[in-house]
């Protein structure tokens, strides 16, 4: 069990804070987005969160191959020409030097180290707007259980203020961190992307038996299960049908459906690194049609969009 930790000691590793999120849980929320993830998802929508570190990202959409960046890099990260501006990253050390003198504001360094009474005091200040929006905060990732006595500090911390927490989890733990922190979450929101053990290890690089066995642990719990929907790999009706059928064997009620987000690709420029995944949105058509699989199969269905 990992024990709640002083507010003011307890820190975190985030790369976003989103104050105004619709798609988080109920309400408008605060959303904290953690960096680190134990899955490696072809799709992930935030390539940014997945490594547990601080790191460099170039926004080649902005950036004017000025050179500014090769001036005052100490250690030689960048290279410009007329054509292409590429990264050594092995050699960025994160001294933030060529974020600070890019004109463009085309580099930044995703990651920053922030304690828990941070985090609270942030989310205190919004209470009346989020109350009155009937919303809370949320922790996510990247994998919040990744750190787990920042999120559980966190959580707590805002519960004993009277703000409603949510964490969403991809439940790849063992079940005392994950108890940890969803003992101090009033709702939690679980992926279950991939029901076929061998599907899911292909397309996230790890199994889902311990996902699947802490998922029917959370039964009795306030849990929404969530389901990304990537075209041809997570949309199929099969992979829905076999994820309504575990959900009912274990006693979870919700599930909520998350159409796919082709814009994913342009963040893995950022990061020098290809885009697996190739598809549009699903139709509205067949996004009702896999509620109602749905909800014959007795699991109430909702489309987050």
């Amino acid at each position: 069990m990992i024990a709640l930790g002083d507010p003011a000691a307890t820190r975190g590793l985030v790369y976003d804070i989103d104050t105004f999120a619709i798609h988080d849980g109920p309400g408008t929320r605060m959303a904290v987005y953690l960096k680190g993830c134990p899955l490696s998802c072809a799709w992930c929508h935030s390539p940014e969160s997945q490594r547990h570190a601080q790191e460099l990202v170039l926004f080649r959409d902005r950036c004017t191959l000025c050179g500014a960046c090769v001036t005052v890099c100490p250690q030689g990260v960048h290279t410009v020409t007329a054509d292409a501006h590429t990264l050594d990253r092995e050699r960025c050390i994160l001294c933030g030097a060529c974020v600070e003198h890019c004109p463009q504001g085309a580099l930044a360094i995703k990651g920053y180290w922030t304690t828990a009474a941070d985090i609270i005091t942030q989310a205190v200040r919004l209470k009346p707007f989020l109350v009155n929006a009937r919303g809370g905060i949320t922790l996510s990732g990247g994998e919040p259980t990744l750190q787990p006595a920042f999120t559980a500090t966190v959580l707590a911390g805002c519960r004993e203020q009277g703000i409603h927490t949510a964490v969403e989890t991809t439940a790849f733990c063992q079940w005392p961190v994950l108890k940890s922190v969803i003992d101090q979450a009033d709702l939690v929101l679980m992926d279950i992307k991939l029901i076929d053990d061998a599907a899911h290890q292909r397309w996230t690089g790890v199994s889902n038996r311990q996902i699947l066995q802490n998922a029917a642990r959370l039964a009795g719990r306030n849990v929404q299960v969530r389901v990304p929907l990537i075209p041809a790999i997570t949309d199929t009706v099969e992979n829905i049908r076999g994820i309504c059928r575990f959900m009912n064997d274990v006693g979870l009620k919700r599930i909520a459906l998350l159409p796919y987000n082709p814009s994913a690709g342009a963040k893995y420029e950022w990061l020098d690194r290809p885009y697996r995944v190739e598809g549009e949105s699903q139709s509205p058509a067949y996004l009702q049609e896999l509620r109602d699989l749905a909800q014959r199969a007795g699991v109430e269905a909702v489309i987050v969009t």
